[in-house]
């Protein structure tokens, strides 16, 4: 029973890897967005500006990015906006907005898109995205593309929370 458990536990890693498949690319996003997500979750003032309006939020990153977040989610009842900051994913500049779950925060991370290493395989359809599924650490992640632009979802809700909120942050076209 012993020797059985013990192969056991080695070879369903290995299983797991052939199943989801997982490149540089995959590690390095997810990596940066599990690391940002404890980042803010560990600083003293996680949020620039604390506002449960979009229309106060979004306005306020005029300036500060090179680029406009293009979120149009203003939050609801189950996923409440909390407010935003600017932060960096990689090595540029993003727009972090924190919407909450219950007493759970959930970042969302927007950044230019290009030149980053995007997985290439183990994609899903959502809407009118495709996204990357997958977790980390004990967070689940979400990763997916909008024209010029890149998200990055993160929290230790479940995995089916955060595919709500993202279905509410890029609605079907």
């Amino acid at each position: 029973a012993v020797l059985a458990t013990a192969a056991l536990l080695l070879v369903v890693p290995s299983v797991r890897e052939l199943v989801v498949p997982r490149g540089p690319g995959a590690s390095v996003m997810v990596g940066e967005a599990v690391n940002d997500h404890v980042r803010l979750l560990q600083s003293q003032q996680p949020l620039e500006v604390e506002s449960s309006g979009i229309h106060q939020v979004i306005p306020w990153f005029s300036g500060k990015l090179d680029f406009a977040p293009g979120v149009r989610f203003a939050g609801d009842a189950e996923f409440p906006l909390r407010g935003g900051a600017v932060g960096y994913f990689v090595d540029r500049k993003a727009a972090t907005l924190v919407y909450g779950r219950r007493l759970h925060s959930i970042s969302l991370f927007v950044f230019k898109a290009d030149g980053l290493p995007w997985p290439g395989a183990g994609l899903e359809a959502a809407g009118r995205a495709e996204v990357y599924r997958t977790s980390a650490r004990g967070f689940n992640v979400l990763l997916w593309r909008d024209g010029e632009l890149g998200y990055a979802l993160v929290s230790d809700v479940s995995a089916g929370d955060l595919m709500l909120l993202a279905s509410k942050l890029a609605p079907p076209a």
